[in-house]
């Protein structure tokens, strides 16, 4: 048989087996899009740009990590202007070698859309997205916005739906105004900065980020669970709203028993530029300057709510409701 004739059949057998191998890799596409893929799970924070305050974020990572072993962690950033600066600080030779722990993943971290998006590149999986905010504000609603609108994205065949198995956990201290059992374990975790407060003879007063957008009564609501807990001289004020430190200030003033200090600390989960600057630092319109001019005396505290693990845990727990309801979903659609 001649070379022209086997080449022939050669290319005869290929274009009869093309079917075929189109056909194999279409099963196995849609096998890749079904077959469970090992669950992943999306820890969005709103970001530091401070070197450190990162080992809050860190902290709550690697408890997550051994409460979910089965699960990949991943680490998104919601503000763009800490995840800009990250990324210019990786081409920074000498800020990296001054700073040999940060791990790379922080230099490259993205946002929670484009995390997203590369996990679902490696097929349908199960995925928690849990928000580490500390209220229902503008940061968490954007993010439950994008996670809802991620699990309504229909296809024309249900098994090439890109986000089939995706779920939000609530922030800290759950949805709205709040819920009991969350506020019961943040009062329970603060239990620390009370304590120390205390043992100062100082009021604790508490910095929350706030928000300009939405009405949040957790954080009064957190302040008469605090003093029903550990006394009457703790306040909770906020940055981007109401009460702030001159309102704090009066209503010590106002005060019989209060103390001539007060105790200073972060309702964050990082302390990050807003308790580095607006709650500790030296210009005058920073809350310990302005308790400062008041007469008191100030202590302050620079460590992230993160860094507790007894608040870490909180989003365990908002993890550990989230997983069943999503595995149901993904239980049924599997059958």
């Amino acid at each position: 048989m001649s070379k022209r004739h086997v080449s022939l059949i050669g290319l005869l057998i290929m274009l009869l087996g093309a079917p075929v191998a189109l056909v194999s890799l279409t099963d196995q596409a849609l096998a890749f899009e079904r077959t469970p893929q090992k669950p992943a799970i999306v820890l969005a924070a709103f970001g530091t740009t401070e070197v450190g305050a990162l080992g809050s974020i860190l902290n709550i990572r690697d408890r997550v990590a051994a409460a979910f072993p089965n699960h990949d962690i991943h680490l998104a950033f919601t503000s763009n202007i800490i995840r800009n600066i990250w990324h210019e600080r990786d081409s920074d030779a000498a800020f990296k070698k001054s700073n040999p722990k940060i791990p790379q993943e922080i230099y490259s971290i993205k946002n929670a859309l484009t995390v997203l998006a590369s996990i679902q590149e490696e097929g349908a999986r199960l995925v928690l997205v849990q928000s580490l905010h500390v209220a229902d504000g503008e940061e968490y609603r954007d993010l439950e916005s994008l996670v809802n609108a991620l699990a309504k994205y229909d296809t024309v065949k249900p098994v090439l739906k890109p986000f089939p198995w995706i779920g939000i956990g609530e922030p800290a201290l759950g949805l709205k105004d709040g819920q009991s059992q969350y506020l019961d374990r943040a009062v329970a975790a603060l239990a620390p900065l009370a304590e120390k407060a205390k043992t100062a003879g100082a009021a604790l007063v508490l910095m929350g980020h706030g928000n300009e957008h939405l009405t949040q009564k957790v954080y009064s609501r957190l302040e008469a669970a605090l003093r029903k807990a550990y006394g009457p001289q703790i306040y909770i004020g906020t940055v981007e709203s109401p009460p702030h430190a001159p309102e704090i200030l009066a209503a010590l003033k106002a005060s019989a028993d209060a103390p001539g200090k007060v105790f200073l600390a972060p309702l964050m989960v990082v302390a990050g530029d807003h308790a580095i600057n607006d709650m500790a630092g030296e210009e005058d319109d920073s809350w310990a300057s302005i308790f400062k001019a008041g007469g008191l005396t100030v202590e302050t505290y620079l460590e992230g709510l993160g860094s507790n693990n007894s608040w870490a845990d909180i989003y365990i727990e908002h993890l550990k409701v989230l997983a069943p309801m999503v595995e149901a979903k993904q239980a049924a659609d599997n059958k």
